[in-house]
């Protein structure tokens, strides 16, 4: 969907230029930025630090890509200066778009200049320490992954779109047990970055993070988890405004994640069968920040909203599913894990055989209301219960869509079609 993007769109000369001269560089770290004023100095300055601190004899560079700022982001960014031994690249995204722009534009400087790996931090983080380079960098650089994706410690009501979409059905599908798949920092070898960069469905905007672990592993690279810390971002305070920010968010995600499992198809049907886990594992980390979740705001939400959408859901669910979905508004029932799990393979399997726009959005509208029914009986369900407790709630939710995989192999081939 974004190939002719991918093939024409071009670095300037005068960047590629820079890059011939500082190649070949052995970690690159991209830091994405987009009205970031407040908060990306301290990060540049704090990966400058773990790049010198702990990399001492390797060629690195930090190369900032510029999305079209409304703040002082461009400015702030100019006031950074690395050390003598790192050199620094600014410039703007190769086109409009968001995130994925921004990732696209990192990863063709670092081909470019041929680096041997590239490591991806979002411009908005407030935890950021020296020590996450390190952590996140090494087993790329020891050619122990493909791929390293954090585990943030994160509180029960943060990760929405994570806990009860991305990760059981990321995990159901790839048999891919990353927790947080779409946790915003990475660090990827050259042969992923190199393998992303010509992928026809490279993502400009927030489905880019999907789009990497994805790949990954489908492709059959190695994928883990290789950082530990809580993580504290300024786009957290954008929950309390979930039209601007969470529902976009959630949009270009599941569109991307849909579309992967299309293109992936052969791969997933024949992935074999997991055995289940014994044991939940236990945290007993520091406690992460609280983020505050409006629960009866929510419920009222998602029963205007499927009201209003009631009629439209018939193009995307079986009736059974619809007449399971009334009791639960009408009559404030539990929207339990099985039901959402067949939801979500419905409409994975409904979005393969659709093509246009119109039909596509009115999908992932009527979906996003469903969506904010499981979350609020997600919400209600772990309201006094403790991290390790709201976890395995999650893990079992997670096991819910592995059980019913075979499922979505069913439908998938002759699922409800749209009239």
């Amino acid at each position: 969907m974004n190939q002719e993007w991918n093939r024409n769109i071009r670095l300037d000369n005068d960047l590629i230029q820079r890059c011939d001269k500082i190649k070949p560089i052995d970690i690159i770290v991209g830091v994405l930025c987009k009205d970031v004023e407040t908060t990306v100095l301290n990060v540049l300055n704090v990966i400058n630090e773990g790049l010198y601190r702990y990399f001492p004899e390797y060629k690195k560079a930090i190369v900032v890509s510029l999305g079209d700022s409304s703040d002082k982001t461009n400015e702030v960014i100019d006031l950074f200066q690395p050390y003598n031994s790192i050199e620094k690249i600014v410039t703007k995204d190769m086109t409009v778009g968001g995130k994925g722009a921004g990732v696209m534009t990192i990863f063709e400087i670092a081909h470019v200049s041929e680096a041997k790996s590239v490591v991806l931090m979002d411009g908005d983080l407030l935890s950021v320490k020296p020590g996450w380079i390190q952590t996140i960098a090494n087993p790329i650089i020891y050619g122990r992954a493909d791929l390293t994706v954090p585990y943030y410690i994160r509180d029960k009501n943060d990760g929405v779109i994570t806990n009860n979409l991305v990760y059981p059905f990321t995990r159901a599908l790839y048999g891919l047990d990353i927790r947080q798949p779409i946790a915003g920092e990475y660090a990827l070898s050259k042969n992923l970055y190199e393998l992303l960069r010509n992928h026809p469905l490279f993502p400009p905007d927030f489905g880019v993070d999907i789009f990497i672990l994805t790949v990954a592993a489908a492709e059959g690279l190695y994928v883990k988890e290789g950082l530990y810390s809580l993580k504290i971002h300024e786009s957290t305070t954008r929950y309390l405004e979930p039209e601007k920010f969470l529902i976009p968010m959630f949009r270009k995600v599941t569109s991307c994640m849909f579309e992967l499992a299309k293109h992936y198809e052969e791969y997933w049907r024949s992935k074999p069968k997991l055995r289940h886990r014994k044991y939940y594992r236990e945290c007993f980390s520091q406690k992460p920040i609280p983020v505050r979740i409006n629960i009866p705001e929510m419920k009222n939400s998602f029963k205007s909203e499927f009201y209003s959408s009631k009629s439209t859901l018939d193009r995307f669910l079986p009736n059974s599913i619809i007449g399971y979905l009334d009791k639960i508004v009408n009559n404030d029932e539990r929207f339990d894990a099985e039901l959402w799990a067949e939801i979500v393979y419905n409409y994975a399997a409904v979005w393969k055989n659709i093509s246009s726009e119109s039909d596509r959005c009115l999908l992932l509208d009527t979906l996003k209301t469903l969506w904010i029914g499981r979350l609020v009986s997600y919400a209600i369900e772990v309201k006094d219960m403790d991290m390790n407790e709201a976890e395995n709630v999650i893990q079992k939710q997670a096991e819910v869509f592995e059980e019913k995989f075979d499922y979505l192999r069913s439908i998938y081939e002759e699922p409800i079609t749209p009239t």
